[in-house]
């Protein structure tokens, strides 16, 4: 009879373990799998700021290259106008 009062006692105490034990692991898991989507994400998101970084200068470059251009323009309508053409 003492061994059944034993496993009936363990039974009593395992069975609430496991009902906790369970969610906890999900819960871990799921853990585990959103920060791995976070590291992606902000990798990608580096890498768009990097892209970024790169089309700016590159506009810089093209809107100082327009700046030029529109510089020489006005210049040679100055020149135009001065000789009447």
């Amino acid at each position: 009879m003492q061994d059944l009062e034993v496993l009936g006692g363990l039974i009593t105490w395992l069975v609430p373990l496991i009902a906790v034990a369970a969610p906890v692991l999900k819960l871990n898991g799921n853990i585990t799998r959103l920060n791995t989507i976070l590291e992606q994400a902000l990798k990608t998101i580096e890498k768009q700021g990097n892209s970024i970084e790169k089309l700016n200068d590159e506009l810089y470059e093209v809107k100082h290259i327009q700046a030029n251009h529109e510089t020489r323009l006005k210049s040679i309508e100055k020149r135009m106008d001065k000789k009447g053409c």
